[in-house]
Order: structure tokens, then sequence, then C-alpha cells
């Protein structure tokens, strides 16, 4: 990039590129959206791409603005090229074993999924959306715990136009949208509910025969088998027909990972192994972040990733506590 303070401008050419910019994605950016990103009001990036802007100076100090603009945008995006593209799902052992219990529940069953951060939990209930459905994914939250706050979570995934509504009247609303529709409800996160709120899902599957799975941490797992809530949740635990655990991926996960995103350097795959098989580190997911922030040292300096860049970017993570 270079300073264009004190350079000629080509306005024309200035206002063209923005144009063409603007009309990349479709439908066109909303010139909203573009003066956000540039900078410029959008009343003046509005006027000077229609060519009517007014000023003194024909344009020329809007055009550098806008040169400014262009020249972070083609910078950011020859960065971007030379990133690894991210493969979005892929099958690993953890995946399928998760997909197999969405599918247990889709059956009209109750399952229970709780594994350690950087598992694939998400990713796989979406890649899982995808090929069955009606599936209905509400994600909880600290805010989510009381009885109202999941059943309100609940109707959004269902689709179900927010209104006030009592509690009672918000859950007959899920039992009608729900019943008859050989449907699956997956609740994400499910480690923030309240007692009350996870008797009330298992009031909706006796009710509707409806699917449900839960997935969280280890510690809902933990909760319904030796917890201190154990006792009040035994209706639960007699309807459960499959319940898995795990903290951290498994070693073929990483060998996936590894090869969905590309890498081929021994070194660096026993890296991201030990990264990723290390408890509370944040599995596969912390894999991601190293690499990306990996390969933009690497790309910074025109060159090949290397281990001293996954170390480097490491160190200034939370997983540098970790010997990889």
């Amino acid at each position: 990039m270079i300073n264009v303070k004190d350079i000629p401008v080509d306005v024309e050419e200035m206002r063209l590129w923005l144009n063409g910019y603007r009309e990349l994605s479709d439908p066109p950016m909303p010139w909203s959206q573009v003066a956000q990103q540039s900078g410029i009001p959008v009343g003046t990036i509005t006027t000077f791409a229609a060519g009517t802007y007014g000023a003194k100076d024909g344009g020329s100090n809007v055009a550098r603005r806008v040169w400014q603009f262009r020249q972070m945008v083609e910078a950011q995006s020859m960065r971007q090229a030379k990133l690894p593209a991210d493969p979005g799902y892929f099958d690993t052992r953890t995946s399928q074993k998760i997909l197999y219990l969405l599918e247990v529940a889709h059956s009209g069953r109750i399952t229970v999924v709780g594994t350690g951060p950087g598992t694939g939990k998400t990713m796989t209930i979406d890649e899982y959306a995808g090929r069955a459905g009606p599936v209905w994914k509400a994600t909880m939250k600290p805010s989510s715990s009381s009885l109202l706050s999941m059943i309100q979570a609940v109707l959004k995934a269902l689709g179900v136009e927010q209104r006030r509504l009592s509690t009672a009247d918000a859950s007959a609303v899920v039992v009608q949208r729900v019943t008859g529709r050989k449907g699956l409800l997956v609740i994400d996160e499910a480690n923030w509910l309240s007692l009350e709120a996870i008797e009330e899902l298992r009031f909706w599957h006796d009710t509707t025969g409806v699917g449900i799975c839960l997935l969280g941490n280890e510690e809902l797992v933990q909760s319904i088998k030796t917890g201190r809530r154990r006792d009040q949740l035994a209706r639960l635990m007699s309807r459960l027909a499959h319940m898995h655990e795990q903290r951290t991926p498994e070693r073929e996960d990483v060998v996936a990972f590894c090869d969905a995103w590309g890498i081929e350097q021994p070194d660096i795959r026993r890296y991201l192994e030990s990264i990723a098989l290390t408890p509370d580190s944040g599995g596969l997911r912390e894999c991601k972040q190293l690499i990306e922030a990996a390969t933009m040292l690497a790309v910074a300096e025109d060159r090949g990733l290397s281990i001293a860049d996954l170390r480097d970017a490491q160190s200034e993570r939370a997983t540098r506590w970790i010997r990889a």
C-alpha cells in the first residue's frame, strides 16, 4: 500500500471502482454498509458514486479516501487468498457418534451428549439439520436457565413470532407446534438449563413424542448421572435412550482435521494433536485458531507455514501453558 495523501488521483477511476465494489455482492451491498466499512459518510459516498458530488475540488478528496479504502480491501483480499480455506464440516469419529445420537433422538427418544470444547458439537448439529428434518435447534445461554426463557428460545427455533404469553400458554404453543410432526428438538448448551426447564422438556416428550437431544459440556452428563440433582432427574434418566460423554477430541479426529485443512507436515500434525488432546485446551477449535493465526504470520513474510509460526501464535493465546 502507498500513502495517497499528496499524489494525483483519478476521480473517475475511484468512482468506477466504488460502484463495482458495491455490486460484487448479490444483491448489491447497501450504501450504508459501504459507508460504514469505508468511514465515508453515506451522503458523501452516494453522491460521489453517482457523479453528483459538488465539492470545489471535483471530488478529489473523497476519491483519495476511496483509494485508501480500496487499498485496504485489496490487501485483505490478497491476504485472505493465501490463508487456508475453512473446510467447514468434515466427518470425525466424534461427529459420527454425535450424528448417531441425533438420529436416535429423531426417532422419538431422548439422548444426551456431553463433550468438551472443540469436539464439533455445534457443526455436527447443523450438518444433521441439513440432512434430515424437521430439526429445531435452540441454543441456551446463562440467561436461558429459567423455564420461560428456555421456552421462548424454543419458540424462536420453531419460528413462532415472539409475543407476551404466560409460561403455561407459551408451553402449550410448543406442544401444538411439535405434535405429530416427527421432528427433533435439539437443545445446545443444555448445561445452562434449570431443573424446572429440563422437566418441561421431558413433559413435551411424554406428551407429543417429539425427539429431544440435549447437548452440552461434560457437566451436563455428570449432573444427570451423579450430580446433586440426580434424584430429581430420575424421571429424565429413565427415559434416556443413549448418553455420551467425552472430554477431548479423539486422536482420529485430529487426523481428520489435519487432512481437511491440508496440513501435511508431520511436525505440525504432531503439534496440533498435542494441543487438541490436552483437556481444557479448546480441542479442534483451538487448532483452527492456531492454524489461521500462524498462517497469517507466514503470509506476512511471504513463506510457507512452519512449526515456529504455530509456537509464536500459541504464545499469544490462552493455551500457551500447554507444552506441545
